[in-house]
């Protein structure tokens, strides 16, 4: 029961930083654009240039070297990674992501080994919380884009969870890996 609980406060972490990432984002735009930046057909991932471009003093108050690696740009993503199914109805996107959420959990809780724990909870943490921006907005918060200075632009915005999503992917797929033959799942 323990260990069951170490991963549900891990899901916890994850929802948390993402949600409250977002929203403290969110809420720095709105003083500053108003509530049309809650309209996710006003601002798109696949119109960057209709996105917003926040410099880091206006985030947290000072410059701290990050500009080198990362901007903050705000951007409303309808689909899903690199914006893919931009043009599904939400409420598809958003039944299939919460089933694709429920079943995560019910292998997380019956079927996982235990080096599958750790980067299940991260996958499910960061998965709930672009779930709820689906259910709450109908699109998902992106707001993270990854440069090296001014030569190599990564060409999708993400967000915490997003991340937390690809941590996880990747400690998976080591994990799954190395410890494979050493592990007897259930």
């Amino acid at each position: 029961m323990k260990k069951f609980l170490k991963y549900v406060a891990i899901i916890l972490l994850v929802f948390a930083a993402d949600f409250f990432s977002k929203q403290y984002l969110l809420d720095l735009l709105s003083n500053k654009y108003g509530d049309v930046i809650f309209n996710p057909n006003s601002i798109c991932a696949k119109c960057h240039i209709n996105g917003v471009i926040i410099s880091w003093s206006d985030l947290i108050g000072g410059d701290y070297g990050l500009s080198n690696l990362f901007n903050i740009h705000f951007v409303w993503n309808k689909g899903v990674s690199f914006s893919a199914f931009n043009s599904v109805m939400p409420v598809i996107l958003t039944i299939i992501t919460a089933l694709i959420i429920l079943w995560l959990i019910y292998y997380a809780i019956k079927k996982s080994c235990d080096y599958e724990k750790l980067p299940l909870a991260m996958i499910i943490g960061g998965a709930i919380g672009n779930l709820v921006d689906r259910i709450h907005y109908g699109a998902v918060a992106d707001f993270i884009q990854w440069h090296i200075g001014g030569l190599w632009t990564f060409p999708a915005i993400f967000n915490i969870g997003d991340m937390f999503i690809t941590f996880g992917v990747v400690l998976y797929l080591i994990n799954m890996f190395l410890n494979r033959k050493k592990c007897s799942c259930k």
